[in-house]
Formats: C-alpha cells, sequence, structure tokens
C-alpha cells in the first residue's frame, strides 16, 4: 500500500471515529434516560420508595454507577468535550491537506497531537482542582498551537481570515506603543513578556481563545447536526430533493432558477452553511440554469443567493444561531420560530427577482420532458424528509436540549435513509456517510478554532470595551442611524471572514452598548446575524458567489453583484423585524397552541404586545414592497419598466415599509396603483410572451 492510500485510509477512519464521537456525546441526554428507565423498571415498588431511596438507587445500582462512572470519566470532562473535537479535527485535516508533501502531512498531524494532548492533560489537572497556570512548556506549545491551526485555515478557507488573525496577534504585543490619534486602537502599556503571558494563561491553560465560547456552542450544539445532514444526504436524497424542487417550480417562469432556489431552500432545512450549500447543490443546479437560457453570472448568482439564505432557514439554521442562543441566554427552538417568517421573507425576494430577470432575458418554463415526474417510490422516498425534519423540529420544541433533538433526528433520518434507500442500504455507503460527516466537522471545527482565537484576541487586548464605548456613544443618536452603523460594520467584516466571526465581533462591541441602543437583545442580535450572512453575497469579496462564480464560468466580481441583487430581501427584512416585531415575535403563540407557556424571556418583547393583525399587514407590506424594488433593478414586470416607473417604484416601495401607517397605507396603495396601472401603458413586451405568440 502506498503512503498516500495509507493517508487517505487513515483519514478515513478517523473521520469515522470522529462521527461516532459526535453522537455518544450527543446521545448522553438519551443514554441517562435509558439507564433511568430501566432501573425504575426493574426495581419491584420503585414508586413507592422515597425521594432520597431513589436517589440512592440510581447511584448504587450496577447499571447507574456504571453510568456515572463513564460520565465522569468520559462524558464531564472539560478538556475531553473541547479537546477530542479538536484533535480529530487537527489529525484529520493535516492528513487531507492537498498538494503537501506525505511527510509535511505526518508531522502536521503527529504535532498536532502531541499539543492537543498535553493541553487535554492540563485541562484534567485543572478540574481536579489545580489553579490555571502558565508552565515553562506552554510558551512552546501554545504558539505552536496557533500556527498549527493558522495553517490549515490558510489551507482550507485562503488567506483573508488568516491575515485578519494575524493582524490582531501583532496588535496584542503593539497595542501600548499606538499614538493616541489612532483612537479606539490605542490600548494600555504592556511589555512583550506581559503580552505572551497573558495570551498563554487566557488562552492555552483556561478555555479561552481557540477553546472558547465559538468551540464550546460548536462542540456542544452543532456537530450532531452536520452529522445529521451528512448522512441524509449520502443517502441519496440529494437527488431526490432535485427531483422535488423540479416538480415544484419547473412550470413557473424561469422554472429552470426557480428549482435552484427551491432546493437550496430545503437543503438549508438540513445544513445551514451557504459554501457547502453552493458545493452540494450547485453542481447540478447551475448548469440546468445556464442551459435554460440565463447568463453565466446570473445562473452563479441564483445559487449564492438561495444558498445564503439556507442559514436563517430554520430548524436548523446555520452555526450562528446556537451562537445566538448561547450569547443571550435564550432557548434555541425560540430563535428558530423568531426565523420562520424571515426566512420566508428572503425567499420571496429571491423568487420574485429570479421571476422579472426570466421576463426581460426570455427565459421560460421548464421544458415538461425536463420536469420530471415523481414515481410512487419516490414519493413514498420523501418521507426521508418529512419525517426527521418533524422529529427534529418536535424535539426542538419540546425540549430544551438542542443535542437531544439532534441525536433523535439523526437516528429517525438513518432509519427512515436504510428503509427507504436500497442503495444505502450496504455498509460501505454507511461508513462514506459517516467518513463524510467527520471531514465536514473537521472543516468546520478549524474555522471555529480560528474564529475563537480572533474574538479571544480582541476580548483581552481591550479593544472589545473601547469599540462597545464608541458604539454606546453612537447609539445615543437615531435608533436608525445606529442600525446603519452596524450592518455596516457586519457586512464590511463579513466580505472575508465567515459568518460566525462577523457576528461575533459586532456583538462583542456592542455587548455593553445594547440596553443603549433600545431595541431587544434577540431583535439586535438577528439583525447582526442577516447581515453577517448576506455579507457572504456582498461584493467586493462575496464568499458565496465566490464558491458558485467557477462552477458557472463566470466572473466573480459580476456573480456577486448578480447575488447581491437577488438578495436585496435580506438586506431589508433586518431593518423591518426592527420596525415590525410581530415578523419575530407573533408565531411565537405556536408555544401556547402545543401546550406550553407564553415566551417570557429579557432577551425578548413583551410577546402579549403584538398581535395578528400586525404580522399580516407586514407580511402584505413586505409583498408589496419587494415587488416593487426586484422589477424596479430588474426594469421588468409583465414589460419593460421605463425610467419614471423605474424610480417611483424604489421609492414607493421603501415608503410602504415605514412603521407610521399614516405613511405607509398611502405608499402602498399608490404602489398597488402603480402594479395595476403598468398593465395598460404597454412598453416593450417580454421575449416569454413573444415566444408564446
Amino acid at each position: 500500500m502506498s503512503d498516500t492510500s495509507l493517508i487517505k485510509r487513515l483519514g478515513d477512519s478517523l473521520a469515522f471515529v470522529f462521527t461516532l464521537v459526535i453522537l455518544l456525546y450527543a446521545a448522553s441526554g438519551p443514554m441517562s434516560e435509558f439507564v433511568r428507565w430501566v432501573i425504575e423498571a426493574t426495581t419491584p415498588d420503585f414508586e413507592e420508595l422515597s425521594r432520597r431511596d431513589q436517589r440512592m438507587l440510581f447511584r448504587e445500582h450496577w447499571l447507574g454507577a456504571g453510568f456515572r462512572s463513564f460520565e465522569q470519566g468520559f462524558l464531564l470532562p472539560t478538556g475531553l468535550i473541547l479537546g477530542l473535537p479538536l484533535l480529530f479535527a487537527f489529525v484529520i485535516s493535516y492528513l487531507g491537506v492537498a498538494d503537501t508533501p506525505n511527510w509535511a502531512r505526518w508531522l502536521g498531524a503527529a504535532l498536532s497531537a502531541g499539543v492537543l494532548f498535553f493541553w487535554i492533560a492540563g485541562l484534567f489537572a485543572v478540574d481536579g482542582g489545580a489553579l490555571p497556570s502558565a508552565n515553562p512548556q506552554d510558551f512552546i506549545l501554545f504558539p505552536l498551537a496557533t500556527a498549527l491551526v493558522l495553517f490549515l485555515t490558510w489551507r482550507m478557507f485562503g488567506t483573508f481570515i488568516v491575515g485578519f488573525c494575524l493582524f490582531w496577534v501583532v496588535y496584542f504585543f503593539i497595542r501600548g506603543a499606538l499614538p493616541d490619534w489612532t483612537g479606539i486602537l490605542a490600548g494600555s502599556e504592556s511589555s512583550f513578556s506581559q503580552s505572551m503571558r497573558s495570551m498563554v494563561l487566557n488562552f492555552w491553560a483556561q478555555t479561552g481563545g481557540m477553546f472558547g465560547q465559538p468551540l464550546q456552542v460548536v462542540s456542544g450544539n452543532v456537530l450532531i447536526f452536520i452529522v445529521f445532514g451528512a448522512v441524509l444526504m449520502a443517502s441519496g436524497a440529494g437527488g431526490l430533493l432535485m427531483k422535488i424542487a423540479n416538480r415544484l417550480t419547473g412550470r413557473f417562469t424561469g422554472g429552470a432558477a426557480h428549482a435552484a432556489v427551491a432546493s437550496s431552500a430545503l437543503f438549508g432545512t438540513l445544513s445551514g452553511a451557504a459554501i457547502s450549500n453552493v458545493v452540494s447543490t450547485g453542481v447540478m443546479t447551475i448548469p440546468v440554469i445556464k442551459k435554460s437560457g440565463f447568463k453565466p453570472a446570473f445562473s452563479a448568482a441564483v445559487e449564492a443567493a438561495a444558498s445564503t439564505g439556507g442559514q436563517v432557514m430554520p430548524p436548523v439554521m446555520g452555526v450562528v444561531a446556537f451562537f445566538v442562543a448561547g450569547q443571550i441566554g435564550l432557548e434555541y427552538r425560540y430563535i428558530v420560530v423568531a426565523a420562520i417568517v424571515p426566512a420566508a421573507f428572503f425567499y420571496l425576494g429571491t423568487f420574485m427577482t429570479v421571476y422579472f430577470e426570466a421576463r426581460r432575458q426570455g427565459v421560460g418554463p421548464l421544458p415538461a420532458e425536463d420536469r420530471p415526474k415523481l414515481s410512487s417510490s419516490e414519493l413514498v422516498q420523501c418521507l426521508v424528509f418529512i419525517i426527521p425534519l418533524g422529529v427534529l423540529s418536535y424535539f426542538l420544541f419540546a425540549q430544551p436540549s438542542v443535542q437531544k433533538a439532534g441525536f433523535y433526528g439523526f437516528v429517525v433520518a438513518l432509519a427512515c435513509a436504510l428503509i427507504l434507500f436500497k442503495g444505502f442500504r450496504n455498509w460501505p455507503s454507511i461508513y462514506q456517510a459517516f467518513v463524510s460527516a467527520g471531514r465536514m466537522s473537521a472543516a468546520i471545527i478549524i474555522i471555529v478554532a480560528a474564529i475563537g482565537l480572533i474574538v479571544g484576541l480582541i476580548q483581552v487586548s481591550g479593544f472589545s470595551g473601547r469599540l462597545s464605548l464608541l458604539l454606546a456613544q453612537l447609539a445615543s443618536g437615531p435608533l436608525f442611524s445606529t442600525l446603519i452603523v452596524v450592518a455596516l460594520g457586519a457586512i464590511v467584516l463579513g466580505m472575508g471572514l465567515p459568518p460566525g466571526a462577523t457576528y461575533f465581533i459586532i456583538v462583542i462591541a456592542l455587548s455593553s452598548g445594547i440596553d443603549a441602543v433600545g431595541i431587544p437583545p434577540l431583535t439586535l442580535h438577528l439583525f447582526v446575524v442577516f447581515f453577517a450572512v448576506i455579507s457572504t453575497v456582498t461584493p467586493p469579496v462575496a464568499l458565496a458567489a465566490f464558491a458558485a462564480a467557477p462552477i458557472a464560468g463566470a466572473d466573480p466580481v459580476q456573480t456577486g453583484f448578480q447575488a447581491a441583487r437577488l438578495a436585496l430581501a435580506g438586506f431589508l427584512i433586518p431593518f423591518v423585524f426592527v420596525y415590525h416585531p410581530a415578523v419575530l415575535y407573533q408565531l411565537q403563540i405556536l408555544f401556547v397552541w402545543f401546550g406550553g407557556d407564553l415566551p417570557s424571556s429579557k432577551a425578548m418583547i413583551d410577546i402579549a404586545t403584538v398581535f395578528w393583525l400586525d404580522l399580516g399587514w407586514i407580511i402584505f407590506a413586505f409583498t408589496l414592497a419587494i415587488w416593487l424594488l426586484s422589477s424596479a433593478l430588474t426594469g421588468f414586470e409583465k414589460n419593460k419598466l421605463n425610467g419614471l416607473e423605474r424610480l417611483l417604484r424604489v421609492a414607493v416601495g421603501f415608503l410602504v415599509l415605514v412603521p407610521s401607517m399614516i405613511i405607509a397605507i398611502p405608499a402602498a396603495c399608490t404602489g398597488l396603483g402603480l402594479v395595476i396601472l403598468h398593465r395598460f401603458l404597454g412598453g416593450e413586451p417580454s421575449p416569454v410572451d413573444v415566444k408564446s405568440s
């Protein structure tokens, strides 16, 4: 066996084991419940025992004692909870680095294993009661660990985020030497040795930096959802997803592009990562969109914009949604429900823009022969989406534990895949599905470690406090101007950073100024999330567009501008839910309908202050506004729009969304009038109508 083949097989084996470890940690809650059930079922007269005797029984019973020992030794130690995901991710990633000599792969994997072994051992000592301290060897191990994660980040995610991270590393050491005219960058005096000791103590001897909150959130909540989605896609559900999307939307004008939007929306319920969404569905959708008549840049932009929306698509939203839950102390299920209407708005806007562009370019529906009919067996196979997502959604609503919901969702998804897809009922297919899940999880861990390092440097350097003070001062002005500053900050940072990094940097800056902004934490945090997400299609550095452009053979920058136009709704939605809170909060009444209590938290508004009429109005207003704005930017509705019509539509489209009804209602009437009047103005017809006549 060649060295390269050995590396590949070892990497696959470790990825498979990593997936098993993820499942084991996610199953800790169900395992505990199972142990408790067995003890209760096998103990005569259990219900007659006092509560004290019941607790003692759980401790002394052989099964309870065995599980408790396993829990204390493997499931609960901080060093393993955080260290094992990093250890697997580093070794798997180094073994899988492309265009690298084999000796360098072995060296990177060995160094990663050795360095993280020392960190895990150190955390065990801290858990045992030792005080965190910076030992001499830590001053070698920490820089080595930092170099290892930065190298992997560079090879896997490009130079921008590595450069951004190195900027903060250098800043940490020179901040005290910066002159006062540098403003918030100028920090307190600190020698090189003091800065180094501070970094080692905070980012190595304790759970900060690359071991900080981003990693804690991902390892605790997110990885099980990566496994859930990977197994479903590997089972053959991805091809079925595309057929469903084509069947649902193929008969509409611009049907091929609509199918891409629909498939990305459906895939977003399982995934939640824009780049992987583009790569997974784009290779199938983009060629079909081009073939139907759309230009290459627009074809790629459709996939980029639609995949971006997957990061805010319930129930499995992107990693950032879990960060929000951890930051504001709100259960994830409330965030999922809050995102339902905004996600629907995003895809509504994308569908409309595709429709108007199709009319402009003369792209009609998919030909009947390209609209595949679903066979009876394929209709049954649709249960592979319905049942797991139903189970996942139920447990997200019914259980506070996100991990438990993800685990039960995975178990049902695997069972459905095995029952419904014959080709999946063999060991090689299952093995490869688990390997794919492990490798995807490893990539997520690497980028999250880099994000954690950036966030830690910004916090410990004191920069976040000075930026918070500045933003708090800005927040004393009009709310709209404050929101513009926050939105621009998120977009600019997000042009080269993943949404998770952008979110953390902005939120850290806002941490002491949230009260001054004057809106509830959930609203403000989701505002940041939306702009962090939408930055992936914002030129000049639009990561999702850059991933889609090569598939279409298009210019990345042109693709980015087209994707930003397609994602127009995403730029408006955050402002809409700030000024129209019913968008986020009215559907929280679902918890009452399912037998729960009305949600109450300091992170939210008082749900009793919003009404169905409020939600109904903004749904109508937003639909009309995005119709007017999308058609104006495209220059087409039924026929070609003249210059005056386009200007009027833009102005009226924005006015409809104003929270004052004195302005919004007349604007809505005017907007409806513009749409109706357009039918009688004539103008150059769409090539679609010309072909059909």
